[in-house]
C-alpha cells in the first residue's frame, strides 16, 4: 500500500538525556531534542492485519496537522520542531475518515462497510492514570500517527475502542464523500472543544471569544464557539489568506495583528468589557500572551492550546486582579468529546467543509504536507 513516511535520525542533543525507556523504544519524549534531518518520502508497505482488539480501516481522507508539518520543519541544527512524543519511522496522519474492512477476532463494536474516524491516544485502562479517569494520560499510551503507523496510507489499524461512528453525518451532507471528508476534520475539532468544555469551567453561551491563530486549529474551534453560542468570535491571524477563509465561514471579527493593534481591536470589539474566553492557537506566545492579559474580562479564561516551541513569562498579577484562570490543554481523549462534537456535525450546526481548501492524491502526499508547511490553507486533505 501507498504511504507516506517520515524517517529521522535518533542523535540526542548535549542538553537532553533520553531515559533507558526512550533509548531502548526509541519513543522519544520530546521529538525536537531528539530527531534530527527528518526525511519524507512517499513509499509502499504491507498492508497491516488487525489485531484482536483492533479494526482495519480503509482510510478515505486524512488531514494535515500542524504537528506533521512541525515533524518536518527543523531548527538551525537540524532538530524538528515537533517537542512531543514521536517514534520514527512512522506513517503519520491521525486526522482521518474511512471505511472499516476487517475487525480482529474480539472487535465487536463494528461492521463492514461501517464509516469512522478515531481518536489518536491509545490507552492500557489498567495504569493509575487510567483507573483515574485520566486516559489521555495513560502511563503505556500509544499515539496514532507520533508513536504507531498512521493514517497518511491506504488501511491503517486501529483500536476498536478509539473509533467513532459517523453514519449520522448524512444528515447534514449529500452523499458518503462529503460525509467522509467533514469526518475527517472532527479530531481538530475536538480539540478546541475539549479545551473550551471539559478543560476550562464557565464556559457559557454568550461570551466573547478571542482566538490567537486562525489555522486549522483555530477556524474549527471558531466554529465550535458559534456553534455553542459564543455572544462574539474574534480572531487575530496574520495570513491574509486564512483570514479570508475565516470570513467565508462567515467570521466578523477577524483581524491582523500586525497591522491592527490587538488590545485596542479587542476593546472597541467588546465595549471595553474585555474577551471571556481567549484561545490560544498559535504557539506566538510572545506576541499573543500580552494582549491576552490586558484583555482580560472579569472571571475570564484562557485556554492554551498551542504546542509552542518557546516559553513567555506571564503576568500572575494580571490574572489575579482579574480573577481569571489559565487552562492548558492537550489532546482530547474520551469525556464525551467525539461524538458531541459529531452531534454538532450531524445537526448542521457546525460544518467544516468550507476550511478544506486543498486536497492531494496519496502519490503526492509529500507536496501536501510541504503546502501545509506554507500556513495559507485552512485545512489540507490527503485523499486516498
Amino acid at each position: 500500500m501507498r504511504s507516506l513516511e517520515i524517517d529521522a535520525s535518533w542523535d540526542p542533543s548535549a542538553e537532553y538525556e533520553p531515559t533507558e525507556i526512550e533509548t531502548d523504544s526509541r519513543k522519544a519524549m520530546n521529538a525536537s531534542e531528539v530527531w534530527r534531518n527528518p526525511e519524507l518520502k512517499v513509499t509502499e508497505k504491507e498492508c497491516p492485519s488487525p489485531k484482536n482488539d483492533e479494526v482495519l480501516i480503509r482510510v478515505r481522507y486524512a488531514g494535515i496537522c500542524g504537528s506533521d508539518v512541525s515533524m518536518i520543519e527543523t531548527d538551525e541544527d537540524g532538530y524538528v520542531h515537533y517537542s512531543a512524543y514521536l517514534r520514527l519511522p512512522n506513517i503519520t496522519g491521525h486526522e482521518f475518515s474511512g471505511e472499516v474492512v476487517e475487525t480482529g477476532e474480539d472487535a465487536r463494536l463494528f461492521e463492514t462497510g461501517d464509516l469512522v474516524t478515531a481518536e489518536v491516544t491509545d490507552y492500557c485502562g489498567r495504569c493509575n492514570m487510567c483507573r483515574q479517569g485520566f486516559q489521555g494520560h495513560c502511563e503505556n499510551f500509544e499515539q496514532v500517527g507520533f508513536t504507531t503507523s498512521g493514517a497518511f496510507a491506504k488501511y491503517v489499524t486501529v483500536s476498536e475502542k478509539l473509533l467513532w461512528d459517523v453514519s449520522s453525518l448524512r444528515n447534514a451532507y449529500g452523499d458518503d464523500d462529503e460525509v467522509l471528508r467533514a469526518a475527517a476534520t472532527i479530531e481538530p475539532t475536538t480539540i478546541s472543544y475539549y479545551g473550551l468544555f471539559k478543560r476550562a469551567e464557565g464556559v457559557v453561551p454568550g461570551d466573547y471569544h478571542v482566538y490567537h491563530g486562525a489555522g486549522p486549529i483555530g477556524l474549527t474551534g471558531m466554529n465550535v464557539s458559534r456553534a455553542s453560542g459564543a455572544g462574539k468570535v474574534i480572531a487575530f491571524e496574520p495570513s491574509e489568506e486564512r483570514r479570508a477563509v475565516a470570513r467565508e465561514l462567515g467570521f466578523e471579527h477577524v483581524y491582523d495583528p500586525i497591522s491592527r493593534d490587538p488590545v485596542e481591536t479587542v476593546d472597541v470589539v467588546t465595549n471595553d468589557e474585555g474577551a471571556d474566553v481567549h484561545v490560544e492557537t498559535s504557539g506566538a506566545v510572545a506576541q499573543t500572551y500580552p494582549v491576552i492579559e490586558e484583555t482580560l474580562a472579569e472571571g475570564a479564561n484562557v485556554v492554551h492550546i498551542s504546542n509552542a516551541k518557546t516559553t513567555h513569562e506571564i503576568t500572575l498579577r494580571k490574572y489575579q486582579g482579574n480573577s481569571a484562570q489559565l487552562y492548558g490543554s492537550e489532546g482530547h481523549t474520551g469525556n464525551q468529546v467525539y461524538p458531541r462534537v459529531i452531534r454538532l456535525m450531524a445537526s448542521g450546526r457546525l460544518d467544516n467543509l468550507p476550511i478544506v481548501t486543498s486536497t492531494f492524491d496519496i502519490s503526492n502526499a509529500d507536496e501536501a504536507l510541504h503546502r501545509a508547511a506554507e500556513r495559507v490553507d485552512g485545512k489540507v486533505l490527503i485523499e486516498i
